[in-house]
């Protein structure tokens, strides 16, 4: 069975740490600034995407909107969210799962091959999501994080 793209657009970060909330954030919002580039083929229009960014679209206390844009912000590939909930002294930061994205699929010959689509923007976002990651389990050896697909 293929994976669907809608399936891998529910990849996200999970981590449950000693980090305040405030912190947590800072992390996510931090590494948007370190993942560029995605190298994958734009769209259909064969551009490399050596563009594409974290960019914040908007902030509350507890969450954040990001989106992963191409080069200059022409055309928003993905959207996702940040969210964290403090209880009981421990952290629970949450990152993606994809809420809006873009895809492509390969044409060879104007016959398009079986299989599932790719989605623009996603080599950037795993990388935005293991740079996470890793500063979440360096600044808090014991936190629990983990990046994958739930299941339904």
């Amino acid at each position: 069975m293929a994976i669907t793209a809608k399936h891998r657009a529910r990849l996200q970060l999970r981590a449950d740490t000693r980090l305040d909330p405030t912190s947590a954030l800072a992390i996510v919002k931090a590494a948007t600034g370190t993942v560029k580039g995605g190298g994958a083929s734009l769209l259909t229009s064969g551009i490399m995407n050596i563009g594409a960014q974290v960019h914040i679209n908007g902030e509350t206390a507890s969450r954040l909107q990001l989106s992963i844009t191409s080069g200059k912000r022409l055309i928003r590939l993905c959207t996702f969210s940040a969210e964290v909930v403090s209880e009981g002294g421990r952290t629970q930061l949450r990152v993606g799962g994809l809420e809006t994205y873009r895809t492509n699929q390969a044409h060879f010959f104007y016959v398009i091959p079986a299989g599932p689509k790719a989605i623009a923007g996603m080599d950037p976002y795993k990388r935005f999501l293991d740079a996470i990651r890793q500063v979440v389990q360096q600044q808090d050896p014991s936190a629990q994080v983990s990046v994958d697909t739930p299941e339904v």
